[in-house]
């Protein structure tokens, strides 16, 4: 195994253990209701079968307090303009609030 391998591999754990820690909660902010939601309630339902079983630990990272999943306004949500086609004005204010200046 490389050097620059084993290091990359060390902070790759040593950031996971720091995230496992019991001293921190991330706010995430999420514009989909369905989606908050899904993070809260930990049956599964019909129609979210087909999500694969590995990404069902964010609802226990919510359970345990250290994700809290928050809803923003589509309006408010920066991300659209990378995902959507935005008017002038919203790609403005998207790109303000991610601290861009065009």
């Amino acid at each position: 195994m490389s050097t620059t391998k084993a290091e990359y591999m060390d902070i790759a754990k040593a950031l996971f253990a720091e995230l496992c820690g019991d001293d921190f909660c991330i706010n995430l902010l999420c514009d989909s209701q369905s989606v908050i939601y899904l993070t809260k309630d930990q049956m599964f339902h019909e129609r979210t079968k087909h999500i694969d079983i590995k990404y069902h630990y964010v609802s226990d990272v919510v359970t345990q307090g250290k994700l809290k999943v928050c809803k923003i306004s589509t309006h408010d949500n920066p991300t659209d303009m990378m995902i959507k086609p935005v008017f002038v004005a919203k790609f403005e204010l998207c790109s303000s609030l991610v601290g861009i200046m065009i």
